[in-house]
């Protein structure tokens, strides 16, 4: 892992994508692999690659309007690497590669520390004079039971970047460690920032696996709440408690800002921040049933 200075890190990072990464859709980041034939190994912070007994996290960028979409980025030209920070606050970078099998831009790091990673990537344009921002973060976990449950207070706050220009953070749930789950009826909330600072009036829309959408404008504590519907309705004997899907939180903002960005002026931005997760069966579903 390659440590460079604070400040160079957290400048906005470029990628040229190809063109099924339409300028109006969302870009979020997955560790849904394209498809199911990818290796890997399950774990707390959803799947994960161990190698030598080193755990790895593996996201491909993807595009879309939710997660029932199933597009992904690939790579036209150059692009930039991302910018990780591990659970000790400490930034680096890494490269952004190509998953020969497929054309997709390939995300892989390793996670030798316990707690939360965060991951950002993002691109810029100009579009009929306004210039789109889109900023892509994931919130990874690693976790393995092996190394024990002692001393995870320090490890559960949420990071947030002051140099990123749109952001979400996801709040922790009380009482929440390394084995909370997200499930059906659970009340979830997200903080806005703009630089570090709480953005209220930010347009925020959460989708959930299978579509579902819900609107919602922050308030003057950059905050919105959520609470999860239930849209898992197999049958009782092919039910499965583990049953994880993805839900993603898109937030927008706009600024009258004007200048130039290659070669093209624009006189407003479009500052958009996407989030993915995952939520789960209720346990008072499985529960009741027993």
């Amino acid at each position: 892992m390659h440590t460079t200075p604070y400040r160079l890190l957290f400048g906005t990072l470029i990628i040229l994508l190809g063109a099924s990464a339409a300028a109006g859709e969302t870009l979020w980041l997955s560790d849904a692999p394209p498809c199911d034939s990818h290796k890997g190994a399950h774990s707390h912070g959803g799947r994960v690659e161990i190698r030598r007994g080193i755990f790895h996290k593996h996201l491909w960028l993807r595009v879309g309007n939710g997660p029932q979409e199933q597009g992904y980025v690939t790579q036209e030209s150059r692009f930039a690497p991302l910018t990780l920070i591990d659970p000790k606050g400490r930034v680096s970078r890494h490269e952004v590669g190509v998953d020969k099998a497929h054309g997709l831009l390939d995300i892989t790091f390793p996670m030798p520390e316990e707690g939360f990673y965060n991951v950002y990537l993002s691109r810029r344009q100009v579009t009929n004079g306004e210039r789109r921002f889109q900023i892509a973060k994931a919130e990874v976990l690693k976790h393995s039971c092996r190394e024990g449950h002692d001393n995870i207070e320090e490890k559960m706050p949420p990071r947030h970047n002051a140099a990123i220009a749109l952001e979400i953070v996801r709040e922790r749930r009380p009482k929440e460690d390394f084995h909370t789950r997200i499930g059906f009826g659970d009340t979830v909330s997200f903080i806005v920032l703009r630089n570090g600072k709480p953005q209220p009036d930010a347009e925020v829309t959460l989708t959930t696996a299978l579509g579902w959408r819900k609107h919602a404008l922050s308030d003057g504590r950059g905050r919105v709440t959520y609470k999860m519907i239930r849209d898992y309705f197999p049958p009782w004997r092919l039910f499965n408690k583990r049953h994880a899907q993805s839900y993603l939180v898109k937030a927008q903002y706009r600024l009258q800002e004007s200048g130039e960005l290659d070669g093209q002026a624009y006189d407003h931005t479009l500052y958009s921040a996407s989030f993915a997760g995952s939520y789960f069966p209720s346990r008072r579903d499985y529960e009741s049933y027993a």
